[in-house]
């Protein structure tokens, strides 16, 4: 059986995981989801939050674990994961992105956002969220958040979701991954992919996986947050991964 770590995006924390984590631990799998800096049930002040900080909580998460778990990063999550990625590619199996910035070394979020705007592509989260403290904290008011975030879901769940999205620090959207192919490059990397994610478009995850390219790209007729809309297939589609890097340890032949 496989470890999970789950790594929650920006608004969330690790409450959003709980419609997935029983399907996998019922699986014989073990799941853990620990909660960002500053979001969900940790108290740290946001004023202290950053992508190092980030970095720092899963790092320690990872080096708390007796076996190599696997990554799963959803959303901004995959910023996160994927400098832990590099400073722990020796620790883990691999890297699962749902609906997640996946970026280039050296880019930002804002960056990236910028340099593909004649795309055309309609950033619903930056539309709705609202910036405060002299831009360092931004609020998603839970009024917007069942169209952009929980388009697929039940309005029940949507609802239950939308009550519990808390203040995010934004300095992590100008913070960039340092990246090299010894650590982050070396680690097996797969996408889910949401058709129909309002938040990240599938216009840019698909860029995303073009640049960076990933072992094998799983899309899902989903919103942003499967775990929460379809969390059964979501599970077959993890078990998939951790029976893939479990038979084949050393990559595809």
């Amino acid at each position: 059986m496989a470890t999970f770590i789950l790594v929650h995006g920006s608004f969330h924390g690790a409450w959003c995981w709980e419609r997935l984590t029983p399907l996998l631990t019922a699986a014989g799998h073990r799941v853990v989801t620990p909660d960002l800096p500053g979001s969900g049930a940790d108290t740290t002040p946001l004023a202290q939050v950053d992508l190092a900080r980030y970095v720092q909580r899963i790092c320690e998460v990872v080096d708390a674990e007796q076996h190599k778990p696997i990554l799963i990063a959803h959303s901004m999550g995959g910023i996160v994961c994927a400098q832990v990625a590099e400073k722990r590619a020796a620790a883990i199996m691999g890297l699962v992105y749902v609906c997640g910035l996946m970026l280039r070394s050296g880019e930002t979020l804002t960056g990236f956002l910028a340099e593909f705007a004649h795309l055309g592509v309609r950033d619903l989260v930056l539309d709705n969220m609202v910036v405060r403290d002299g831009g360092a904290v931004a609020d998603f008011p839970a009024a917007a958040a069942p169209a952009v975030f929980y388009n697929r879901c039940s309005d029940e769940d949507a609802a239950w979701a939308a009550a519990r999205l808390k203040p995010q620090a934004t300095s992590v959207y100008g913070d960039a991954p340092a990246l090299t192919d010894a650590g982050f490059g070396r680690v097996r990397r797969f996408y889910v992919l949401g058709q129909d994610d309002h938040a990240v478009s599938a216009v840019y995850q698909r860029l995303m996986v073009e640049r960076t390219p990933c072992e094998r790209v799983f899309e899902m007729d989903t919103d942003h947050s499967p775990f929460l809309s379809a969390p059964r297939l979501l599970a077959e589609v993890l078990e998939s991964v951790a029976l893939t890097l479990q038979e084949n340890p050393d990559g595809p032949q």
